[in-house]
């Protein structure tokens, strides 16, 4: 007999989606729809796991297993809740109640399938002994309010989810934003269905039943658009407004903004309010985690677990600093107080020493919350302060925000033949570079590239605005100027910015601006291949597709390799030669964009990784015969390779990405041209 899984939620589209798949994984699945039942079948079926979900009509989940564990039941048990996203709750369930996994709804069906399925072919290697473990001295300092046995007080959790309404409400407006303005990404319309199924499951069990009606309307729609491809916007609108409403008198905060359903259908994801957005998913942002918790590091991986998050956990200072001097990450954070109390102002003033991490956020957990811990926190630099407990939101918003002000574009100035304007623009702030003839200008323009070049009080000569034009590498490059100087009533000029006070404020958002649209171009100028947004899209449509005709998918990461020893002008050559090399050496139908500086995608349909692999040690055998050839120009040349593949390394966009470019990594580290694929 085949083993028996027995499914306790009331869901009926959880247990509709995911039984399908666990039989076909041999199991055999017997559901129940209150806790009582499932108690009542336990003896009847003796099965060999257990599926139970958070909420349920006449209990929750974690008083279930609590009662269940106290009655000497050791069958293992895979946890899945859209509400209980909390580090207590987690700690409690891994560490106290042996649960194997927790996993957050909505759920990947086939991965979660996966893993019930590997639980039951290897229990005894994934079960927690059920011996009584020790309190732990670090526990009784991370969490003093609690006791030895951990409960959750009903009146404090739905204190605790009041006060976070408001943002939840706004998440999730953000999250319709965006569906609105980009309803044909996959990934933008499920994650505002997880969130509205998040909002509906957990505000219903709180008693906000109107909450929960609307946040059931926008699940029903977004579920409609998914299916068909239409969706009511007014209602749709019209929904959210009453979640937001609501949410603000169950708060008791005024609404912040005005109502969605008013504006026109043109609504666009530029709200009037403060938006979280969640992790954009255009990038892989790599998370170095300070903590020598293995609870917190456990709660953190599980938290990014369905986020396009690359958590790197280490224990001690002198590890972080070592693995973010390897490669600088996207945003730090730090627990604290680690094992001395004088570790986080060391590893900050080390940290910002380091290469490329002078800019990089940091975000602080700490256990202290007051005003002096605060203070400290501010005077070394930290960027973000969150106390513990941490909330599943705030600590997404937190990491939402700090990857979004390390990918903000820095805009850059360059200043021709003005040494106090220059001066003044680097007092505020700005990045400038100052050059003092026409000619050092033109030979440095290509390779820095800047947003605004701003024409000096010693600029006299009318021509100049045309030939810094003629030479510019990009046409939306600003040329500015004063109002005094003699190139005012010049036509090559966009603007003229008068010698005020309010001049420095208007050359930022003017840089700004540019920097941000040479973000948002689809191709890279120099290659001509797609840029990071479109090359990712590119990958989901890709892989989408493969999925629905059986096809193998794999996708490659592929990093120039020795080129920051190289000048700016002979680093950014090759880059651009390889670029090149890339577009006329893959097929038309293949994805081949531009991922960062020094990194190109590419993606394939329909080939085997082994055939894959061929493919791309011809383009390395290419780039060989190319240095054989002109030894001198393309001596340094290099490629590492990091290779995933569908269905071998996962079934999601986010978990190829995450595979291939940890393979890339290890490439780098091999040595020139590597490739990494297993």
């Amino acid at each position: 007999m085949p083993p028996t899984i027995l499914l306790l939620d009331d869901d009926a589209q959880f247990r509709s989606s995911v039984t399908p798949a666990l039989e076909a994984y041999g199991l055999r699945v017997v559901s129940a729809t209150k806790g009582s039942i499932a108690r009542a079948l336990l003896d009847e079926e003796e099965p060999a796991l257990l599926v139970v979900d958070g909420l349920l009509p006449d209990t929750n989940g974690v008083v279930w297993l609590e009662e269940l564990r106290a009655d000497g039941f050791e069958t293992p048990v895979i946890f899945v809740s859209a509400f209980y996203r909390d580090l207590t709750t987690f700690k409690h369930l891994t560490s106290n109640l042996d649960v194997l996994k927790v996993f957050h709804k909505p759920v990947a069906v086939d991965r979660f399938a996966r893993e019930v399925a590997n639980a039951v072919s290897a229990p005894t290697s994934l079960t927690p002994a059920a011996a009584p473990k020790p309190e732990r001295a670090e526990d009784r300092v991370l969490y003093p309010e609690e006791g030895s046995e951990p409960k959750i007080d009903p009146q404090k959790a739905k204190h605790s989810y009041l006060s976070l309404l408001p943002v939840t409400a706004d998440n999730l407006t953000g999250a319709i934003r965006r569906v609105h303005a980009e309803a044909e990404r996959t990934s933008i319309v499920s994650e505002a269905l997880r969130q509205a199924h998040d909002l509906h499951g957990a505000a219903a069990n709180y008693g906000l039943r109107e909450i929960s009606d609307a946040a059931g309307r926008i699940e029903a729609e977004l579920r409609q658009l998914q299916e068909s491809g239409r969706l009511d916007w007014s209602a749709m609108f019209e929904s959210i407004d009453a979640v937001r409403s609501h949410a603000a008198e169950a708060s008791g905060q005024p609404a912040s903004a005005a109502p969605l359903a008013a504006a026109p259908p043109s609504v666009t994801p530029a709200a009037s309010f403060f938006l979280h957005r969640p992790v954009p998913a255009e990038f892989v942002p790599s998370l170095l985690v300070l903590e020598d918790d293995p609870a917190m590091i456990a709660y953190l991986r599980s938290a990014f677990d369905e986020v396009l998050v690359d958590v790197k956990p280490v224990a001690t200072v002198d590890e972080a600093l070592k693995a973010a001097g390897r490669h600088p990450p996207t945003a730090a954070l730090v627990g604290w107080p680690l094992g001395d109390r004088e570790s986080l102002p060391r590893f900050v003033q080390m940290f910002r020493g380091l290469h490329r991490c002078g800019q990089t956020p940091i975000i602080l957990l700490s256990v202290d919350d007051d005003p002096h811990t605060r203070a400290l926190a501010a005077q070394l630099g930290v960027d973000i302060f969150l106390p513990h407990p941490v909330e599943l939101v705030r600590l997404h918003h937190a990491v939402s925000s700090a990857v979004e002000r390390s990918l903000a574009p820095r805009p850059k100035v360059a200043v021709l033949r003005d040494p106090d304007a220059a001066s003044a623009i680097q007092d505020a702030g700005i990045d400038c570079i100052l050059f003092l003839s026409l000619d050092e200008l033109l030979r440095e323009l290509d390779v820095e590239c800047p947003d605004v070049v701003l024409l000096g009080s010693g600029v006299t000569a009318k021509q100049t605005p045309a030939i810094i034009r003629m030479s510019a590498w990009d046409t939306d490059c600003s040329l500015l100027s004063f109002d005094d100087s003699a190139l005012v009533d010049e036509p090559q000029l966009s603007e003229v910015l008068p010698r005020a006070s309010g001049w420095l404020v208007r050359l930022h958002r003017e840089a700004e601006a540019v920097a941000r649209l040479r973000r948002q171009q689809l191709r890279c100028s120099q290659t001509g291949l797609l840029a990071r947004p479109a090359a990712v899209a590119g990958l989901e449509s890709g892989l989408s597709f493969a999925q629905r005709h059986g096809h193998t998918y794999s996708i490659g990461l592929l990093r120039g390799t020795g080129l920051d020893a190289l000048d700016h002008v002979a680093a950014r050559r090759l880059r651009s030669h390889l670029g090149r090399l890339i577009y006329g050496r893959f097929r038309r139908e293949d994805v081949r964009g531009r991922w960062d500086d020094d990194t190109f995608v590419v993606g394939f349909d329909g080939s085997s990784a082994r055939a894959v692999v061929e493919v791309l040690r011809r383009l390395q055998e290419d780039l060989q015969t190319q240095r054989a050839r002109d030894p001198e120009q393309l001596g340094f040349m290099h490629a590492a390779i990091g290779l995933s593949s569908y269905p071998l390394d996962g079934d999601t966009s986010r978990s190829l990405i995450l595979t291939a470019h940890a393979r890339l990594e290890v490439a780098v580290e091999r040595g020139a041209d590597s490739l990494v694929w297993r």
